[in-house]
């Protein structure tokens, strides 16, 4: 031990890094986020707005989230991963023991969460010393969606796109029936593509352009409909776990598109479905469970197509 050192200061940092190695520990077995939110992340992936500067305030250390650029070194509690922090990390712990005040860090605020500019050893003694709140220099950015300390933004943005599909195509009032939701993020823009281009097709056969809320009900009665009520009929979804019915209708009818424009002839859904299975099957959740689950769409050499043809005439009669 150097001379100029105290017996105490050692003994902290000890506890500090031990506090980070449970936490991480933890969050292995609850599967509860560990690390902190990547600033940089946040803004790309939600495309941040306007930032304006709000000023000193006092902030709850709960809400301290993230940070710019410094997400290896401090858990998501704040606590010293990397032994390389403990000269700094131990000269605060120091002044804050003999009772010496901090200058103000300075955080970036998006939705409920805030991220950190500067001040990541001051925060993580202050956590460690058991404060709730901390004062800070605040900026705070637009975001397209409420952002709270503990959000998965994968998660966040998947639910922002749902969001936005349902504002876009009312689909929610125009057929309550049914409930649209994917597991992938890239999919809204695919089943709002396919609504638009359904528009464009039936409004040159009608010889009228349909609005936007005729083609969104025609649409779910004369092509989503009838595929769905196959898929709930024979019980298709429960050997995909984690997946929806509308993961399974769009993995369907992406894959008879591409190979329509490969043959450049139409494919019955029945190949279309026994494709999908021999080019993805392996990276589906069980590729027996896939192949299974393929054989009863199939239904034998033309049963899925057949009864969604059925089911299609069906309800176009009753209109």
């Amino acid at each position: 031990m150097r001379p100029h050192q105290l017996p105490s200061e050692n003994t902290e940092w000890r506890r500090a890094r031990n506090a980070a190695f449970v936490e991480e520990v933890l969050a292995t077995l609850t599967r509860r986020p560990g690390d902190l939110l990547s600033f940089d992340h946040v803004h790309e992936k939600l495309q941040l707005g306007k930032v304006r500067y709000l000023g000193l305030q006092n902030v709850s250390l709960q809400q301290i989230a993230g940070t710019v650029g410094r997400y290896p070194d401090f858990t998501r509690a704040f606590f010293p991963r990397k032994e390389h922090l403990q000269g700094r990390w131990k000269a605060i712990e120091q002044l804050v023991a003999t009772g010496k005040s901090l200058p103000p860090v300075e955080l970036y605020k998006v939705g409920e969460a805030f991220f950190v500019r500067d001040g990541h050893h001051r925060i993580s003694v202050a956590r460690h010393r058991g404060y709730s709140s901390m004062e800070a220099l605040v900026w705070e950015y637009d975001a397209p969606v409420q952002l709270q300390p503990d959000s998965d933004i994968d998660e966040l943005l998947r639910i922002a796109a749902h969001e936005a599909f349902l504002e876009r195509t009312h689909i929610d009032r125009l057929c309550p029936s049914l409930y649209l939701e994917l597991t992938q993020l890239a999919g809204y823009d695919k089943l709002l593509q396919e609504v638009e281009q359904f528009q464009s097709v039936l409004s040159r056969v009608e010889e009228r352009e349909l609005s936007p809320d005729e083609a969104v009900t025609l649409w779910c009665e004369m092509r989503y409909f009838p595929i769905i009520e196959i898929i709930r009929r024979r019980a298709i979804l429960q050997d995909f776990p984690g997946r929806t019915e509308t993961d399974l209708y769009l993995w369907l009818c992406c894959n008879s598109e591409e190979l329509e424009e490969g043959y450049q002839q139409p494919i019955m859904m029945e190949e279309a479905a026994s494709e999908l299975v021999t080019r993805f099957g392996r990276s589906l959740p069980g590729v027996r469970q896939a192949r299974t689950a393929v054989r009863w769409v199939l239904g034998g050499t033309a049963g899925f197509v057949a009864e969604m043809r059925r089911a299609w005439w069906a309800r176009r009669k009753r209109r």
